[in-house]
């Protein structure tokens, strides 16, 4: 089996400043990755830069392609949550929810059932009213709006309880069942059964 994604001696520098440097792993379909740092050491960077969001220094991203050909670009799409979770005060739960990218013409019992999953009940409340933890579970609930083949989630268990970590862990767990990948970034490793790098 391929991996979806290979980065190789990818180093990123900002401000002439080098935030990481010759760094190396492989995702395959299912199998996670972890990237372990301290406040400031560059996972948010290494998240975008992988992304095409910010522009490597040096090394090499390579996607592979319905061919099983690697290409320098991304060649399917992938769901990144960063620290800004996107969530609009001024929309309900459900809307938020409906207008995610990959919810447009979804079943309104999908979406009932995507935030259920998550414990959110109250989907006419309005996002302002909910907490920073409820808040990020709208989040969460995007991941199951479809399948991605791989999520990049930032600092997925920063603000939430054990229930709801719990809870991702075995959302994870049910998606790479489904030959889903996650990329996701902490201080410190998590349960999650993951290769882990750290910067």
């Amino acid at each position: 089996m391929l991996p979806n994604l290979k980065v190789e001696n990818l180093s990123c520098v900002r401000s002439n400043k080098v935030v990481f440097e010759n760094i190396n792993f492989e995702v395959f379909p299912g199998e996670n990755l972890e990237i372990i740092g301290s406040n400031g050491s560059g996972k948010t960077t290494l998240l975008r830069t992988i992304l095409g969001l910010i522009k490597p220094e040096k090394g090499i991203i390579n996607w592979l392609d319905e061919n099983d050909k690697f290409n320098d670009f991304r060649t399917f799409e992938c769901f990144y949550q960063g620290h800004q979770l996107g969530i609009k005060n001024l929309l309900t739960v459900y809307e938020n929810l409906q207008l995610t990218h990959g919810a447009k013409g979804m079943d309104e019992n999908k979406i009932y059932e995507c935030l259920e999953r998550v414990g959110l009940m109250h989907i006419n409340e309005l996002a302002s009213n909910l907490s920073v933890g409820q808040r990020k579970r709208i989040s969460i609930a995007r991941w199951l709006v479809k399948n991605f083949k791989i999520y990049f989630i930032d600092e997925p268990f920063s603000a939430l309880d054990d229930e709801a970590t719990s809870m991702i862990e075995h959302l994870i767990q049910e998606l790479n069942s489904k030959g889903c990948s996650f990329v996701i970034t902490g201080h410190r490793p998590s349960q999650v059964k993951a290769n882990r790098i750290s910067i």
